[in-house]
């Protein structure tokens, strides 16, 4: 008897062209379609908020123009795609997780890719990154509090 199983996830890959934030860049596939990705799991600072021009400037020094694999195949409601970068096997999510530019993203507290909780801690703990400010406000949060009252 043949089994044959298929994965959930729709690989794409691509050369980062753009990006635009510590979490979001845009590939360019050999199709000459150009894609955003969200980076799912993680949570970087907002451009204008602290350390968010240092979380972009990190992610663009890993892969602009590098070419990355990208696992994952959800969309958010910016019709990006939710997806893992991954870059010569290394998950770029984590990296920006680990070196401090981007916290675990979480929903009702707890951290919604599981295998990101221990590398932030692990920043948290060198005070890496946005850990070396004394009280970082999370990207959801910092959007709460920018909005003016109607």
């Amino acid at each position: 008897m043949l089994v044959l199983t298929f994965s959930a996830s729709a690989d794409i890959s691509g050369r980062v062209v753009r990006v635009l934030d510590g979490d979001t860049v845009e590939i360019l596939q050999a199709s000459r379609e150009r894609t955003r990705i969200r980076l799912a799991g993680i949570d970087a600072p907002e451009k204008n908020q602290p350390f968010g021009q240092r979380s972009r400037q990190f992610l663009t020094r890993l892969v602009a123009q590098r070419h990355v694999r990208i696992s994952g195949d959800e969309r958010d409601r910016y019709g990006r795609i939710l997806g893992t970068v991954w870059l010569d096997g290394e998950d770029i999510n984590a990296v920006m997780v680990r070196n401090g530019l981007a916290w675990a993203y979480r929903y009702r507290g707890k951290a919604t890719e599981p295998q990101y909780a221990e590398p932030e801690a692990g920043a948290r703990a060198v005070k890496s990154g946005l850990w070396a400010d004394p009280a970082p406000v999370e990207p959801g949060l910092w959007r709460k509090m920018q909005k003016t009252p109607e």
